[in-house]
This record gives C-alpha cells, sequence and structure tokens, in this order.
C-alpha cells in the first residue's frame, strides 16, 4: 500500500497531475489520481442511460467518462476516457456497435467508442462551445450531431469512414429564441405513395421549434432542409422525441405529449 504524507498527499512516484504545496515532501511535483469505481448515478443529462442489447451492460456518462458497467457484477465497470470537459450528450447504436458522446466547453469533441474493443474510433473536432444532441440513424450508418445555440451547426458523419457527410445550420432565424435540445431519426423519407426513398429522415427540436430534415447521403444534399413543422396554436418548448415508422413523438416542458 502506498503510504500518505501528513498532509494527505499520496507518496508515489508514479503519480502525475496534480501540483504538491512547495515546502512538502516532492513539493512542485506534478501528480494525479485515476478513477477506479463509480457508484450512483446523477441523471442530469437527457436521455443520458442506455441499456446494451447484449442484455447485460449499461452504458452512462459520470463527468467526463462514460462509464460501461456489468449488472450482474458491480465491479466490473470500463471508463472510457478521452473528454476534457463534462459530457453534455450521450447515445448508443441500436446494435449496440457503437457509443457516441459528446462534450461542452471549448473543445466541444464528439468521440465514437468502439462498444466491444473499449476504445477510441472516431473523434469529431467540428464543433465549438458545445454539443447539445447526438443520434444514430436507425440502420446506425450515420451519425447526427448538433451544437449549442452558441455554436448553432448541424453534421451529419458516416461511421464507415467516420467522415462528414453533410452540414447545416441548425437553426436559421437564432432571432427566434430557437435553439436546439434534442433530436432523432426516423427512417426515410416517403414518396407519395408512402414508399421509403434512399433519403434519411430526422428531426430536430427544443424552444418553440420542431424542424424536419432530409438528407441524400449518396451526394451530401439536403432534400429538407431543416423545415419548421407547423403547429398552429400550440407553442411548445419540445425536450425529447421518439420516431417510429409512421409517427414522430415529442414531449414538451409542459408535460404534453
Amino acid at each position: 500500500a502506498n503510504s500518505m504524507s501528513r498532509n494527505g498527499y499520496e507518496d508515489n512516484q508514479d503519480l502525475q497531475g496534480y501540483d504538491v504545496p512547495s515546502g512538502q515532501k516532492g513539493g512542485g511535483k506534478q501528480v494525479s489520481m485515476e478513477l477506479e469505481h463509480a457508484i450512483g448515478f446523477s441523471g442530469n443529462l437527457r436521455k443520458c442511460l442506455f441499456f446494451h442489447p447484449n442484455g447485460r451492460d449499461i452504458v452512462y456518462a459520470a463527468g467526463g467518462c462514460v462509464v460501461v458497467a456489468d449488472l450482474s457484477d458491480p465491479h466490473n465497470q470500463v471508463f472510457l476516457r478521452g473528454h476534457d470537459d463534462n459530457i453534455s450528450c450521450l447515445t448508443l447504436s441500436s446494435n449496440g456497435r457503437y457509443i457516441a458522446s459528446g462534450q461542452s466547453g471549448e473543445n466541444a469533441d464528439v468521440i465514437v467508442w468502439d462498444f466491444e474493443e473499449k476504445r477510441l474510433l472516431y473523434r469529431m473536432q467540428s464543433h465549438d462551445a458545445g454539443v447539445a444532441a447526438i443520434a444514430f440513424s436507425h440502420d446506425d450508418k450515420l451519425l447526427l450531431s448538433v451544437g449549442v445555440a452558441a455554436d448553432n451547426r448541424l453534421f451529419v458523419w458516416d461511421m464507415s469512414t467516420g467522415l462528414m457527410n453533410a452540414q447545416a445550420t441548425a437553426v436559421p432565424d437564432k432571432g427566434a429564441g430557437q435553439s436546439t435540445w434534442c433530436a432523432g431519426w426516423g427512417g426515410f423519407l416517403k414518396d407519395v405513395k408512402r414508399r421509403d426513398t434512399a433519403s434519411y429522415a430526422f428531426f430536430t427540436a427544443g424552444p418553440r421549434m420542431l424542424r424536419i430534415w432530409g438528407l441524400d447521403p449518396v451526394t451530401g444534399t439536403w432534400v429538407i432542409a431543416g423545415e419548421q413543422l407547423a403547429s398552429h396554436a400550440h407553442v411548445r418548448d419540445y425536450t425529447c422525441m421518439v420516431m417510429n415508422r409512421e409517427w414522430l413523438y415529442a414531449g414538451s416542458t409542459t408535460g404534453d405529449v
């Protein structure tokens, strides 16, 4: 066991990271502590806890780490480290192959993790100020990332290469007080006979805003570029959404769905 000095600093030559006050043993040396186990869950992020399709693991965010925990063994945890600020959004692909996490702060990276190998697969560095929402497409081929109001950018990423497929301004009219709080995919756009086309559909929502987007993934062109959905007399601040093959369900701050 490592000994502790009278002032509570660990006397270990292998630790690096925090300043030891000058005048004490090891003064001026950089030391650090490594997270060994996480207990509890704050739940202060929207949609930040996922049950893995393997039926054994859960995935959640804890500060700047992604935690993969075994429900059958509370001591079996894996910490995915790659962010330098708090994680602001998290998602898991439907097949369980990928985890994606976005962070707040100046760097505002989006990281895609390989679940089986527990390693960093892609790092996307196009956002500034923070990432508000991320989501995988229904077939896990594309990843959507949307920045906070100060960033106001939207990107779609190809999961086969990690490269950008398309980009756009998330909220064209920021003067309306709109920003993105949540996002989700909706399968493929339909033609006039209600048949699937080759273009993907997704939605973004937030204060007084619900928008539909359509993307041709082959050319990277927008078939629908963030059109505001009509809500008539209903004005809502949307906080969450889910889409099946026919309907979009959106929850709001008023408690309405």
